[in-house]
């Protein structure tokens, strides 16, 4: 009897597997059930869309309180024919440092706000696909459309954490239409004024404690200068004027989670690693991935388990189901 495939399906599927993400595999890991190509298929033509993620992830949080992230990563392509493979573009990676050939996704994380030893979330929520070529859309035009959708759907959080790469003065002014805090990398050289119509570089007032300020073109805001533990240093924007610099620093050092999200789905579910050439193959394997991300990290923090365990612990169950009827005999030895 033939399986269809579905959504459920193929992200069981990229939850189980230890490293082999093709149809062919797929088809001979529910022992030959489908062929092949009938996934490639329902890959090529089914259009699963990036709601769907939000149907899975909204019990997983409390839509007034803890933070929202809102991050981009890179799909590395390294080989891929731009001509020949959806999807793909030159664009800077923050992995590589450079510009490389890959897949842009832009992802929202919820994470509640929790110190101490209690267990962190990393909950997806939203993503979009970097391709202006296709919908003529920057990052900061996805972030916006990500931002938009979530306070519809009643999110009032914490905070918005952002990176200096979506310090546009046209988010900042959507945030403060919803009532919203940001808390945002800015770049050194964005000008800021102290004395109107003095302008500085933000590197030049700056202060650890923070300082209020006017952003040009935007209006008052609170600026930190954050040392790190390694002598970086970054530079800090919020509209939450009252903020303190421990309320700043606790909160941008959230923001890593999602950093630890990108690293966790493309480990554990498949997230770079799809074989198909056509962007809406690509598109349906990342939905799915995340969908089995979101799995994963819903056992973790039921279980306590972190996601590579899980993973291991499918290998350990396998193991045992086949020391039970072993079916590679060994050879006849000497008795």
């Amino acid at each position: 009897m033939k399986r269809k495939p579905t959504k459920e399906l193929y992200s069981q599927f990229l939850i189980g597997t230890q490293g082999r993400y093709s149809s062919t595999f797929l088809a001979e890991s529910i022992e030959n059930e489908s062929a092949h190509d009938m996934f490639s298929r329902w890959l090529k033509t089914t259009k699963l869309q990036p709601h769907i993620v939000w149907e899975y992830s909204r019990d997983m949080v409390k839509l007034k309180t803890g933070f929202l992230i809102i991050d981009d990563t890179v799909i590395d392509k390294w080989y891929a024919d731009e001509e020949k493979m959806g999807l793909v573009k030159w664009q800077y990676s923050g992995t590589h440092h450079r510009i490389v050939r890959g897949i842009g996704v832009v992802s929202m994380l919820w994470t509640n706000d929790k110190k101490g030893n209690e267990l962190s979330e990393h909950v997806t929520t939203d993503f979009r696909i970097y391709y202006p070529k296709q919908d003529g859309k920057t990052k900061n035009e996805h972030a916006r459309d990500m931002i938009a959708l979530s306070h519809h759907r009643g999110f009032i959080p914490k905070a918005l954490l952002l990176d200096a790469g979506y310090a546009a003065v046209k988010t900042f002014k959507v945030l403060d239409s919803y009532g919203w805090k940001f808390i945002c990398g800015l770049e050194k050289n964005r000008l800021v004024s102290i004395v109107p119509h003095v302008h500085k570089h933000v590197a030049d007032v700056a202060t650890k404690d923070g300082i209020i300020c006017h952003l040009k073109a935007y209006g008052q805001v609170k600026i930190f200068k954050l040392v790190l533990e390694d002598s970086d240093i970054e530079y800090v924007v919020t509209n939450g004027l009252s903020l303190s610099a421990p309320d700043v620093r606790y909160a941008y050092a959230c923001r890593w989670r999602i950093e630890e999200y990108h690293r966790g789905v493309k480990q554990n579910t498949g997230f770079e690693s799809c074989q198909a050439r056509k962007a809406r193959s690509g598109r349906n394997h990342i939905l799915c991935s995340i969908l089995g991300f979101l799995a994963l990290e819903k056992w973790r923090l039921e279980h306590n388990v972190s996601w590579y365990e899980a993973k291991q612990q499918l290998i350990a169950y396998a193991v045992r189901q086949y020391m039970k009827h072993p079916t590679i005999p060994l050879p006849k030895g000497s008795t």
